[in-house]
């Protein structure tokens, strides 16, 4: 089962962070913004979701945070 925590989530949005910023550097601001709009579109995404199921505040943040961005803790 996939488990993962606020600073593994950090660790994911930090990642996010600097891989757009080094897309943007090497191939132009365009392609660097869309790396960052994909993961924000993902979090925009799941956050809906998770609002149909009923779950509300923030746990629903947290949820859809941990979702877009838990995969920080495999690095």
């Amino acid at each position: 089962m996939f488990r993962a925590d606020l600073p593994a989530g950090h660790l994911g949005l930090g990642i996010v962070i600097a891989a757009s910023v080094i897309v943007g550097l090497f191939a132009g601001p365009v392609p660097g913004a869309l790396v960052a709009g994909s993961f924000a579109v993902l979090f925009l995404l799941t956050l809906a979701v998770v609002l149909l199921r009923g779950i509300r505040g923030l746990d629903a943040a947290r949820r859809a945070y941990l979702f877009t961005f838990g995969w920080g803790q495999w690095f």
